[in-house]
C-alpha cells in the first residue's frame, strides 16, 4: 500500500501547485502577461508576435537611448557625470562615449586629461557590429579637430534618419575661449553644429560659430541692445545649418534691469522666444552640460524646444538656488541630483 499513498501524494502536489500558478495568472493583468510573454488562457509561451518588442507600445515603448559624446570628469559635476543621471531621471539611456577621463575638470589648479580619441574607432566598430541605434546623439566636449572628424565618422554609421542630433559647441564662455581652442577646433565645430538638428551654445560659442566680433557683442549688455543682438546670431546660425535646426543659445547675461536677468534664446521655425531666470553672479561648473541634457532628454520625450528650455532653466534656477545656500566652490558644480524629480 505504501506505493499508491505516494503516488497518490504526489499527484496531489504537482495539482496544488498548478492550482496556485493559475490563481496568480488569474489575478495578473492580462496586458501584463502578454508583455511578459505568457498567454493567460493556455500558460504558454507566446508567439513571436505577442512577445514584448511587439508589445512595448501598450505599455509606453521601449526606453529610448542616446549616445553621448563627452568627456568623464572625477569632480566638477559636468560633462558625462551630469549627462549619465539627467538623461536616466528622464527615462532615457545615456550610452556614453568618453572623449577624455580627466581627474576632473579644468577649472581646477591641478588636474590630468587622458585623451581618448584613439577609441573613437572602436566605439564605431564594436557598436556596428553589435548592430547599435540610437533615437538621440548628443556631443559635448571635444579635445581637439581630430576628434570631430572621428566623431563625424561616427555619424556617417549611426545618425540616422529619425536620429536627433544635439551639438553643445563647447568652445569658450564669458568673451573668453578655453585652452583647447583653435581655427582648426571652430573649423570642425562649425562643420559639426551646422548637421545638428539642435544646437545650444552660449553667447561666447555662438559668436564663433556665426564669425561675430565676441568683444564687440559683449561691450553693451543692456537687454534692449544685447537680446536683438542675440536674435540676429540665432538666427544667421540657423540659415548656416540649411534644414529644420533648432537654435538655443544660453547664458545672454543682462545688467539693466532692475534685478538683473540671464536670459536663454530659443530660435526655431515658431520664431524666437526667450527664457529668463534669475541672475547668480556665480559661474558653476556643469550648468551648460546640465541645460543640454535636459533639452536632449526633454527632446527625445516629446517635448518641443521652447518647452524643454523652459524646462532646463527651471531645473538650473532652483539647483543653483538651492548651492548657492552653501559653500560649494563654483568649480564644484551645482547640487542638482536633489531636483532630478523634477524631470521624472
Amino acid at each position: 500500500m505504501k506505493l499508491p499513498c505516494l503516488l497518490i501524494f504526489r499527484i496531489l502536489c504537482s495539482f496544488s501547485i498548478k492550482l496556485r500558478r493559475c490563481v496568480r495568472l488569474w489575478h495578473m493583468p492580462s496586458g501584463f502577461l502578454h508583455l511578459v510573454g505568457v498567454n493567460a488562457a493556455s500558460n504558454k509561451s507566446v508567439p513571436p508576435q505577442m512577445n514584448i518588442k511587439n508589445q512595448a507600445k501598450k505599455f509606453g515603448g521601449y526606453m529610448k537611448k542616446a549616445a553621448v559624446f563627452n568627456d568623464l570628469s572625477g569632480f566638477g559635476k559636468c560633462s558625462l557625470t551630469a549627462a549619465i543621471p539627467v538623461l536616466s531621471a528622464q527615462g532615457v539611456q545615456c550610452c556614453p562615449m568618453a572623449s577624455a577621463v580627466l581627474t576632473n575638470q579644468t577649472g581646477y589648479e591641478y588636474h590630468k586629461c587622458t585623451d581618448l580619441t584613439a577609441m573613437i574607432k572602436d566605439y564605431i566598430y564594436n557598436w556596428q557590429k553589435n548592430n547599435a541605434h540610437f533615437d538621440g546623439i548628443y556631443s559635448g566636449f571635444m579635445t581637439s579637430s581630430k576628434q570631430i572628424e572621428l566623431f563625424m565618422d561616427f555619424l556617417d554609421v549611426f545618425y540616422e534618419e529619425n536620429t536627433m542630433l544635439l551639438v553643445d559647441p563647447v568652445m569658450g564662455d564669458d568673451g573668453r575661449t578655453y585652452g583647447i581652442y583653435s581655427a582648426a577646433l571652430l573649423d570642425g565645430m562649425k562643420a559639426l553644429s551646422r548637421k545638428a538638428d539642435v544646437i545650444t551654445p552660449n553667447l561666447t560659442e555662438a559668436c564663433l560659430l556665426a564669425d561675430y566680433d565676441i568683444e564687440k557683442v559683449y561691450s553693451d549688455t543692456r537687454k534692449d541692445v544685447l537680446l536683438p543682438l542675440a536674435t540676429e546670431i540665432s538666427e544667421k546660425l540657423r540659415s548656416l545649418s540649411g534644414k529644420n535646426q533648432d537654435v538655443i543659445i544660453t547664458g545672454i547675461k543682462c545688467r539693466d534691469d532692475k534685478a538683473p536677468f540671464i536670459y536663454n534664446l530659443v530660435t526655431t521655425a515658431n520664431g524666437t522666444t526667450t527664457h529668463r531666470s534669475h541672475f547668480f553672479d556665480v559661474s558653476f561648473s556643469g550648468t551648460g552640460d546640465l541645460f543640454a541634457s535636459v533639452i536632449c532628454g526633454s527632446r527625445l520625450n516629446g517635448f518641443s524646444t521652447e518647452e524643454a528650455a523652459e524646462r532646463a532653466g527651471k531645473f538650473l534656477y532652483d539647483s543653483i538656488a538651492d548651492t548657492m545656500n552653501d559653500d560649494t566652490a563654483p568649480n564644484d558644480g551645482v547640487n542638482f541630483e536633489k531636483f532630478l524629480r523634477e524631470l521624472m
